[in-house]
């Protein structure tokens, strides 16, 4: 990697509002922009910049130049199987999933369905993920699913989950190896949830990996008893981690009061789903400064609720972002999540009026909105808003490129809209990751990449082999 790279002649999406000085339009637009790159932190964004005589130049005319996309919530096992439940609701998932093929994964699956899973976020533009990691049997099967994620390259949050060691308890406890998983691989962990320069969310400080922080995927008041629940958030909050939980699908309900009821409520809170919440159940959060994560495709395909939470959320100024959540029923980039979303409240939002016959003039909720839910609300919800999720001199160099010149992307209007109505994972050009090429001309990069692939295809054999 050279030290200094930059970007040229680009339309450049700053998603910072503080920037400006006549380069752009109130959202920090810099049509035909540069972004200078030196020892993995973005130093410089303007018109004109020019390369030093060791600067590597990456032509950017024709692409849009956005900020890294943040997916908050990914159960990034599942790299390997992905499709394999495709008509399932929620109901059939568990059985299929959770108690069925993950206890098939041995600890070399785990690393290979990571791995794999991890080079599927890189290849769509995803730079940071929140890994809500929720097959590890054992020590061996988290230390597996770390090091895929290390490996990869990609930044964001490892949130242990269960099942753990199996156990007769129908209500079993999280893992207590999640105590050695911060001692030993996440030095200086527990200093709490992030706060000011708008990080606000579920992060913490934990500097021992470098790209990688630790939170805690707790089963949470809808999948283990009263009591459990609080001995899990005690675990959670004794050890200083951030929390995750599913709340508000079909099937569950009262989530959010019984954390009101035992006075588990708190910033350091992430809520997943949130469909079927209640208006009372929305303001406890918003109250309490809990943060949301919208998983539309999931939240649609699989019964988790009639529209996802995202107006609602939005509405109430509730910090969230946008999921894939699994890609064994659903796709693995946020751009598809981005357009569901959009579609999902803009059809919630109209209901009242199509029911009466009524035409409405304007639609809520922007392009725009959407991406910033994919990039600064998805740093806020993991806490990494002071590293990560705008193109900010100051902050880590996570950027995507996305290649505008395709005839489904070359428009007439707003490219953000552009990218939000038509990009997929093959319109992504180029992707760093702290200032690191993780993919370019389209392709990814690196030998981590081939071994990915044939890791993944070797446990795919194994596993199909596991359920005949």
């Amino acid at each position: 990697m050279s030290k200094e790279i930059l970007i040229t002649g680009g339309h450049v999406v700053t998603l910072d509002d503080t920037l400006g000085d006549g380069l752009g339009d109130a959202l920090g637009d810099v049509p035909g922009g540069d972004v200078r790159v030196r020892d993995c932190v973005i130093t410089q964004i303007g018109v004109g910049l020019r390369p030093g005589p060791d600067t590597e130049v990456v032509d950017a005319r024709g692409r849009l130049v956005v900020p890294g996309l943040i997916d908050t919530h990914r159960h990034v096992w599942q790299g390997a199987i992905a499709g394999f439940t495709p008509q399932m609701t929620g109901y059939g998932y568990g059985p299929a999933v959770l108690t069925g093929i993950s206890l098939d994964h041995t600890a070399a699956d785990i690393y290979a369905g990571t791995l794999w899973g991890a080079m599927q976020a890189l290849d769509a533009g995803i730079t940071t993920i929140g890994d809500w990691a929720h097959a590890l049997q054992s020590a061996d099967h988290a230390d597996a699913n770390l090091r895929g994620l290390r490996e990869s390259g990609i930044r964001g949050l490892f949130f242990y989950g269960g099942p753990g060691p199996a156990d007769d308890d129908p209500n079993p406890p999280h893992p207590l190896d999640a105590r050695r998983m911060r001692d030993e691989h996440f030095p200086g962990s527990g200093s709490g949830s992030g706060s000011g320069s708008g990080n606000s969310g579920t992060g913490n400080s934990a500097t021992g990996t470098g790209r990688l922080r630790m939170g805690m995927a707790l089963r949470g008041p809808c999948f283990t008893s009263p009591e459990r629940n609080r001995q899990d958030f005690a675990f959670a909050r004794e050890l200083g981690l951030p929390i995750s939980i599913h709340v508000g699908m079909a099937g569950t309900a009262d989530a959010v009061t019984a954390l009101r009821r035992d006075g588990l409520l708190g910033p350091d809170v992430n809520y997943i789903h949130a469909n079927q919440l209640t208006d009372e159940e929305m303001d406890l959060i918003a109250a309490s400064g809990g943060t949301v994560t919208i998983t539309p495709s999931t939240d649609m395909l699989m019964q988790f609720g009639t529209y996802p939470a995202t107006g609602r959320a939005l509405e109430r100024d509730i910090v969230s972002g946008l999921g894939v959540d699994t890609v064994c029923s659903a796709g693995t980039d946020l751009f598809s999540e981005m357009r569901l979303a959009l579609a999902a409240e803009r059809s919630r939002a109209n209901a009242e009026s199509l029911a009466r016959n009524d035409l409405v003039h304007e639609v809520a909720l922007h392009q725009r909105d959407m991406l910033r839910l994919a990039t600064l609300g998805g740093a806020q919800v993991l806490g990494l808003a002071d590293e990560t999720g705008s193109l900010t001199p100051g902050k880590q160099a996570d950027i995507t490129i996305v290649d505008l010149r395709s005839p489904h992307l070359d428009g007439f209007g707003d490219p953000v809209a552009m990218l939000v109505l038509g990009a997929g994972p093959a319109d992504v050009e180029t992707v760093l990751v702290g200032g690191e090429f993780a993919k370019r001309d389209g392709t990814l990069v690196g030998t981590h990449a081939a071994k990915a692939r044939d890791l993944m295809h070797e446990t795919q054999d194994r596993l199909r082999a596991a359920i005949r």
